[in-house]
């Protein structure tokens, strides 16, 4: 796959999410620099040329043209793109604007538990900090951060000042730079990576963010981060560390330059760029000023297409968001070509559809722009009522969710509150639960999500014959969330094993014996933290029912059987021990899910 790939519609839809996010911060998002020498020019707004191929490969065939793998350089893109109809000019030269220095690599500690390290990755880094809580504190750059980061959400990380003026701390405050490479540390590996949007001083917005460690010192030398790329299976240090001269294990915040990171670029993951952003808070309100609650009222009141003698609204459109939907929460692209759309929708339609209605899946990747939640590029607005399957196959349009509404949904518990509202209105008499498997939506049915699964799911097929022997066994290739251990621990000595529900002590090989609970899962699509207020301490029985959502807590701390609402007990607190309230609403919001696709 390469520049042939690209279609007219992925430009239009690459523009289109350029202009949504500006066009400093598409650039960074995707991983690409200023346009040197051509620049594509619309409607006399201009575009850096290979940004905007790069992310036209990733709407037009599926993956990201990352900038590296561009053959032919700047004139092969202008090429395309002019091939393609479009307008593309000579714009400033490298003289104008030098290429930008390369990445050095800057080594990060994050931190154990007494430091809240991994609650405060968690907070400030994956969820992110909404710029609104923290405007009061942050002055001048408010304007930088609102700037960077169109969705109100910073990724922001903190080093503690040090007393030594050349130390290895000491240099790599004062030598890091815009545009390096962040390498997170825990265990004696590295687990993510960022780039280093912008740099600034406050120790009033790092208490505000982290507090003070136990010597009253913030994190006041902080860090604006680029989408964060965690990796699936953690990188183990010591190699890396041993080539840069770094001893181990990493007490410090380090720096090591540029070619120094190139030579130990074999023994890191390979670069993934994100096609999608992944905040876990909501986005504050953006340019048409759409709402969690404007979303799901929208989501409710879909236009939908009713058959002659019958009040019942037609499923095509339901199924197309809770497909869309599973693809936010997959991290897949928002938009997608038709022909993708046509090949993945079609089969649901035809199995979840009303019965005897038609599979049409033209008229929902047409028609769902009226829900203003929807955007179609490629084709012209007024192609018809809805353009047949011959005009759509010939253009190739791009549709998929808006920006805005993509924002949203990329949050947990609006996402999982989309998906009770499209269930509760349009499927009626389904099998729910096979719908939510069959769209990509499965881990709802457990409070834990999807972790550690094989790539098909199956056993094999099964043998008509008894085997004889030792049992079989198979090659399997997963990848593993990595739990903090210290605070599963913490979380039952502040319990003493006693579980918070029932108060059972179990002993087991002369042991204590009990079980940390996420309350939010840290499975898919629940993406919870793993944090100590995320967690509960539970005997093995309260715990299978609690992610089996057979139980919950409500708003008073009652716990309660799902189906028939009794109570079995309340909820033990200990002060030592805060719980969030937002992962028990989202786990309730789970259970009220439970209830629906059980009914």
């Amino acid at each position: 796959m390469g520049l042939g790939d690209i279609t007219r519609a992925g430009v239009l839809a690459a523009v289109a999410e350029c202009q949504g996010l500006g066009r400093e911060t598409f650039r960074r998002r995707y991983g690409f620099g200023r346009a040197l020498t051509y620049v594509l020019v619309i409607d006399g707004d201009s575009y850096d040329s290979k940004a905007i191929a790069g992310v036209a490969h990733l709407y037009s065939v599926g993956t990201l043209l990352p900038a590296d793998d561009f053959s032919g350089g700047a004139r092969t893109v202008a090429h395309r793109l002019r091939a393609l109809g479009f307008t593309v000019e000579d714009g400033s030269t490298a003289a104008d604007h030098p290429q930008q220095a390369e990445p050095q690599m800057l080594l990060q500690p994050r931190g154990g538990a007494r430091l809240r390290g991994a609650q405060n990755f968690a907070k400030s880094v994956r969820q992110g900090i909404r710029i609104s809580d923290i405007q009061d504190v942050l002055g001048d750059e408010t304007t930088t951060l609102n700037a960077l980061y169109r969705d109100g959400i910073a990724r922001l990380w903190g080093a503690t000042p040090t007393a030594q003026a050349n130390n290895e701390k000491a240099r790599a405050l004062r030598d890091r730079r815009v545009g390096d490479d962040v390498y997170f540390y825990t265990a004696n590996h590295f687990f993510a990576r960022a780039r280093i949007l912008h740099l600034f001083t406050s120790a009033p917005v790092a208490r505000r963010v982290w507090g003070s460690d136990s010597d009253d010192a913030t994190w006041e030398h902080i860090m604006a981060l680029g989408d964060v790329e965690e990796f699936p299976t953690p990188v183990l240090a010591a190699p890396v560390l041993r080539q840069m001269n770094v001893r181990a294990p990493l007490w410090s915040l380090t720096l090591r330059s540029s070619e120094s990171y190139r030579s130990v670029l074999p023994l890191l993951p390979a670069k993934s760029r994100p096609v999608v952003p992944s905040p876990l808070t909501p986005p504050s309100a953006t340019a048409d000023q759409l709402t969690a609650e404007g979303l799901l009222e929208r989501l409710g009141s879909l236009r939908t297409h009713r058959q002659p003698g019958s009040n019942t609204p037609s499923r095509h459109q339901p199924l197309a968001l809770l497909w869309a939907i599973s693809r936010i929460s997959a991290y897949k692209p928002r938009l997608t070509p038709w022909a993708l759309f046509r090949t993945e929708v079609s089969p649901l339609l035809a199995e979840f559809g009303l019965p005897g209605s038609k599979v049409t899946p033209e008229y929902p990747f047409w028609h769902l722009r009226g829900s203003d939640l929807w955007e179609v590029h490629g084709m012209e607005r007024d192609a018809g009522a809805a353009p047949g399957t011959g005009a759509l196959d010939t253009h190739q349009p791009v549709a998929g969710l808006t920006h805005t509404s993509a924002e949203l949904l990329r949050d947990p518990l609006i996402r999982l509150q989309a998906v009770i509202k499209l269930c509760g209105t349009y499927f009626d008499g389904v099998d729910q639960r096979e719908l939510l498997n069959r769209v990509g939506l499965a881990g709802y049915a457990t409070a834990d999500g999807l972790v550690d699964e094989d790539a098909d799911g199956q056993e094999g097929a099964a043998a008509t014959e008894r085997a004889t022997g030792p049992a079989a066994r198979r090659t399997r290739t997963s990848s593993q969330l990595v739990r903090d251990a210290a605070i599963a621990t913490r979380v039952k000595e502040l319990h003493g094993h006693a579980c918070q529900i029932c108060e059972t002590r179990l002993q087991y090989k002369r042991r204590p014996y009990s079980e940390a609970a996420h309350i939010r899962g840290l499975g898919t699509p629940h993406d919870g933290p793993d944090e100590l207020p995320n967690l509960l301490c539970l005997c093995p029985n309260h715990h299978v029912l609690f992610d089996g959502l057979e139980i919950y807590v409500d708003v008073d701390g009652v716990v309660r059987h799902t189906h028939g609402d009794e109570s079995v007990g309340r909820l033990r607190q200990h002060k030592g021990h805060p719980i969030d309230e937002a992962h028990l609403d989202y786990h309730r919001t789970l259970c009220e899910l439970s209830r629906i696709t059980r009914s």
